[in-house]
């Protein structure tokens, strides 16, 4: 898999409606692809298909189907504040660790094998160094760093990364349940209460 950044980079961003429409039609097919299909049924061919557009249209905006597997992880991470649960800014406040845990789940996308594509390509992409300094970013964001020392919040944050990515990579559904942050929140207590 070649992912040099300016092969990954999409081709033009949707400025009109219509574009946008078709951009997004496009990012829906492959996350229903992966979905049902796997990577062995996402093609650039199928994921046009899929999205009722001509092949021309798919390369207009995506150089190859990886392409699409970031931007899918981009999305997800922008749309982050329309999905917050109701309770997540009196919980932050109270807990900021649980924050910066759920915001990092949060930022995965929705379906479980889209999220590990994307994550496996990510990971290929951008790097585990420059990955662990976003998430790191979102824990500082978050406030669940705040009086730890330099080897103790990266200890927290990559023990969270590391559990989360497995999860990911091994499709485990209840990624994103109340049981599952709570497993995290207390893993992450146990570390720095040592």
């Amino acid at each position: 898999m070649d992912t040099d950044k300016t092969f990954l980079n999409q081709r033009r961003m949707p400025v009109q409606a219509r574009a946008r429409a078709t951009y997004s039609a496009i990012l829906e097919a492959a996350a229903q692809l992966l979905e049902r299909h796997g990577k062995r049924g996402f093609t650039a061919n199928k994921v046009a298909e899929r999205a009722g557009v001509s092949i021309g249209s798919f390369y207009q905006y995506f150089p190859n189907k990886d392409a699409i597997l970031l931007a899918i992880a981009e999305r997800e991470e922008a749309d982050l504040p329309k999905r917050a649960r109701p309770d997540d800014a009196r919980e932050t406040q109270t807990s900021a660790l649980r924050g910066g845990i759920r915001a990092y789940i949060n930022m995965l996308p929705d379906h479980p094998r889209t999220r590990k594509a994307a994550l496996e390509l990510v990971l290929q992409a951008r790097g585990p160094v420059d990955v662990g300094r976003e998430i790191d970013r979102r824990f500082d964001a978050a406030g669940a760093f705040a009086g730890l020392s330099s080897a103790e919040r990266f200890v927290v944050s990559r023990a969270v990364v590391g559990v989360v990515q497995a999860a990911v990579l091994e499709e485990r559904e209840d990624l994103t349940s109340a049981d599952f942050e709570d497993c995290l929140v207390r893993l992450a207590l146990g570390v720095m209460a040592m």
